[in-house]
């Protein structure tokens, strides 16, 4: 099991089953996969929470916060519904306000960081891969990292905008499109060709950069897209040079991305755009199975 298969389970077993059955399933689990901390231990309190399970869920969040030193957003603390069984609780409030000055010093501190492996000297390609909301580099780095090993060098942008403890998102688009292409501008003549990478919101960021900042990319692999404004863009999509190759990978199960994954292969056949559309069955928004053999296929179709 991975990090995002956990999260995504304990999801469906809370809209399935109800917040305790979900509670059990990431206390049983937990432990089993390498991710971020700080979002199993969120899911872990709220869960409990939910669940009437007052202690537990205190206990839960000041481990998180003061015996790890994790700090979640404090809008998030103050509104999410899960949490209302603890929230007139003293402790709650505490260990808010802990979280409350973490924050604040971490979004007063973040900036757009830059991870590249593989970088030798030598002339060769590079893929820029780019984590989705609630992630980071470090986890983005472990689904991409076998390209290195295939002679490409991988660089992993990071986000600057924080939302709570090594959990990153793309939520300005315009301001993450800016990180994006100052990187890749960095860049470009270091490497013979570049593409581009993402996986769900860090697709939208890199299409966007795309089709609004000249991107100078070869081609662009997409994995769990999601690309909400997909049908607004329609017309900036001809933007995309038509030399360029796209390799998009979803889940019959994403009910998130499915739909605009389609339409935009959609979009990019009606401008003769080449690329590779795989749908894979039974999978939900994650990374597929095998995922390195998918990514080697789509390295060599673009390249």
């Amino acid at each position: 099991m991975t990090y995002t298969q956990l999260l995504n389970k304990t999801i469906e077993t809370y809209e399935n089953d109800g917040s305790l059955e979900a509670f059990r399933y990431i206390q049983e689990h937990a432990d089993e996969v390498e991710g971020n901390r700080t979002q199993i231990y969120n899911f872990q309190y709220a869960l409990a929470a939910a669940s009437d399970l007052k202690d537990e869920a205190l206990s839960l969040m000041r481990e998180a916060v003061i015996d790890h030193g994790y700090w979640y957003s404090y809008d998030y603390l103050m509104t999410d519904e899960d949490l209302d069984s603890i929230k007139d609780t003293g402790e709650f409030q505490e260990l808010a306000e802990i979280c409350k000055k973490r924050e604040e010093e971490a979004k007063a501190t973040a900036k757009p960081e830059l991870t590249l492996i593989g970088e030798d000297g030598a002339e060769k390609p590079l893929l820029i891969a780019l984590h989705g909301d609630q992630e980071n580099a470090t986890l983005t780095k472990e689904y991409w990292r076998s390209v290195v090993t295939e002679g490409t060098a991988l660089a992993l942008p990071q986000s600057s905008q924080i939302q709570f403890t090594d959990a990153y998102e793309w939520e300005d688009l315009g301001k993450g499109s800016d990180e994006v292409v100052n990187h890749t501008e960095r860049l470009v003549d270091q490497f013979n060709e570049i593409t581009i990478g993402g996986f769900s919101a860090g697709c939208r960021v890199a299409l966007h950069a795309m089709v609004t900042r000249n991107l100078p990319v070869k081609g662009f692999i997409f994995v769990a897209p999601w690309l909400p404004e997909v049908e607004e863009w329609d017309e900036l999509l001809d933007n995309i040079g038509r030399d360029v190759k796209g390799y998009i990978i979803c889940g019959d199960q994403d009910e998130d991305c499915i739909e605009s994954a389609n339409r935009f292969g959609e979009l990019l056949v009606k401008r003769n755009i080449q690329h590779k559309l795989k749908i894979i069955s039974g999978l939900d928004h994650e990374y597929p199975e095998r995922f390195e053999e998918m990514l080697k296929e789509a390295m060599t179709y673009i390249g």
